[in-house]
Parts: C-alpha cells; sequence; structure tokens
C-alpha cells in the first residue's frame, strides 16, 4: 500500500495563523521526502529534521479540503526548513532488492555504510527547493502536514 503526504501552508495574521489557500508545498510522493519531514517511510534512514509533532493546538483545520491524512500528523516552521544545512552529508540507504523473478521492491534499508553518500540538498531535489521558495514568497510561517496510507 502506498502512502501520500497532504499538507497546507500557514501565516500568521492578526494574531492568529490562517491557511493560505491554494499552497500544498511537498505534496507529491517521495518517501525519501516523508523520511525527511517525520521519519515517515524512511527506507533512507535518514536523520529526519524531527520527529512528527502532532498538529498545533492554534492552527485552523485540515487545508482547504479539511483533510491532513490520518496519522503522523506535523509541522515545522519556515524558518527552521531555510536554516537546515543542506549541504550536510547523509547516508542514503534505501535500495532496491529482487524479491523474484522480475519483481523488485525499493522499500528495502541498507545496514549502515551500504548506502550511497550524498548531501540532504542532493537527496531532497530540485522540487523541495521551488517549494521551499514558494513558501518563503506567500509570507508562510509554518506547514502543517500528515499522511495516509
Amino acid at each position: 500500500m502506498s502512502c501520500d503526504i497532504h499538507t497546507q501552508a500557514e501565516r500568521r495574521t492578526e494574531g492568529r495563523w490562517e491557511i493560505i489557500p491554494g499552497l500544498h508545498p511537498f505534496d507529491w510522493r517521495s518517501y525519501g521526502l516523508f523520511g525527511f519531514l517525520a521519519n515517515v517511510r524512511n527506507y533512507a534512514a535518514v536523520p529526519p529534521i524531527s520527529e512528527p509533532r502532532g498538529i498545533p493546538d492554534d492552527s485552523p483545520g485540515g487545508g482547504d479540503d479539511g483533510y491532513l491524512g490520518d496519522h503522523s500528523f506535523s509541522w515545522l516552521s519556515v524558518e527552521e526548513l531555510c536554516a537546515f544545512d543542506y549541504d550536510q552529508i547523509v547516508e542514503d540507504r534505501r535500495v532496491t532488492r529482487q524479491i523474484a523473478p522480475n519483481l523488485h521492491s525499493g522499500h528495502c534499508t541498507a545496514g549502515p555504510g551500504g548506502g550511497r553518500m550524498t548531501t540532504y540538498r542532493e537527496f531532497l531535489g530540485e522540487r523541495f527547493f521551488e517549494d521551499l521558495a514558494k513558501l518563503r514568497a506567500a509570507g508562510a510561517g509554518r506547514i502543517v502536514f500528515g499522511f495516509d496510507s
């Protein structure tokens, strides 16, 4: 079964948080991204920026469509996303293994030292940084998100 992320961007206006309509950062299926954001489907075994924190008590709710998934709810400030050192080296331990003739699985994790050394920047890819720039341009203060399975 696959897993997807559901996100909302929020900004603080007049002392309260509001959803930024139509801005859904990091809304593509990437288990590497999910592992980085909240240690979800972290087959690469990369250290996450944070373990899931839950939905903030002052969040206005479940996104444009009222849905933020059904597990591993969390939030990250745009400030902490921008301050992270994406040029640090990390081991991507996700590997593909043959599990039957003509059938491979990418849901495998190599032992320590069995992966590929890379930077978080390369690991997360260009699209991550495009979404981060959109958050900054929109004046977002945080993202709130959850996952479904």
